[in-house]
């Protein structure tokens, strides 16, 4: 597994020939599929037209190289219409806001990590805005919660309420215990939610005309 800016720049091989054929320039996503299809490269030289590397052709993923068996991998755009068709559509994870299926907005993903071997989509690093500022700070969501990756925002299922996770401790403490980490502050966050959503209610109907405790505070 690894951040996707961490393919950024890395060296492509040919094992065949022994040389560079390049370095990668963005990584070409599937946003229906949720995976890596195609890596973008950039050759030395002036006017190079874009070329591409399918992600199944790829040989290896090292720590400082990218290896393909040989250099007739790396193709043309006008080759590679479905891959072409994906660059064109401009759709960049990084930097895209999430927002859950019932329009609370999560945060702006940071990164996602990728399956080596795969190419599928594990999960995005975003920066946390939660629910009235009581979740600030970096968190991880899994992919399979995602539902839809568009140009504008990311969907996310409402089961991120259960399953995001805060990343203080970095990675590896979302792989330990999420429901320990997780479930009594959602508990906590959901009722006072609910309590302020009830009394706005009372408010707006004129049952009520002081302002709830959490908001005065910010008066």
């Amino acid at each position: 597994m690894r951040k996707s800016k961490e393919f950024i720049s890395m060296p492509v091989i040919s094992l065949e020939e022994g040389r560079q054929i390049g370095t990668i320039k963005s990584l070409v996503v599937n946003p229906a599929e949720k995976k890596v299809v195609a890596l973008a490269i950039e050759q030395k030289g002036l006017f190079k037209e874009q070329r591409f590397i399918p992600y199944t052709k790829i040989r290896s993923i090292g720590e400082d190289a990218v290896t393909v068996s040989r250099s007739s991998v790396l193709q043309k755009g006008a080759s590679l219409p479905e891959i072409a068709g994906l660059v064109k559509d401009k759709i960049n994870i990084n930097g895209t806001r999430i927002v859950s299926e019932s329009g609370t907005l999560l945060g702006v993903v940071d990164d996602y990590y990728v399956n080596l071997s795969s190419g599928e989509l594990v999960g995005m690093e975003f920066s946390s805005n939660y629910i009235n500022g009581l979740f600030n700070g970096k968190a991880f969501l899994d992919a399979d919660i995602v539902l839809t990756i568009g140009k504008e925002m990311i969907v996310c299922s409402d089961k991120a309420q259960d399953k995001v996770v805060k990343m203080d401790g970095g990675l590896q403490e979302k792989l330990r215990g999420v429901k320990k980490s997780t479930g009594q502050w959602w508990e906590s966050t959901v009722q006072k939610t609910r309590e302020l959503g009830s009394r706005l209610k009372r408010s707006k109907n004129g049952e009520e005309t002081e302002a709830p405790p959490d908001e005065a505070a910010h008066k």
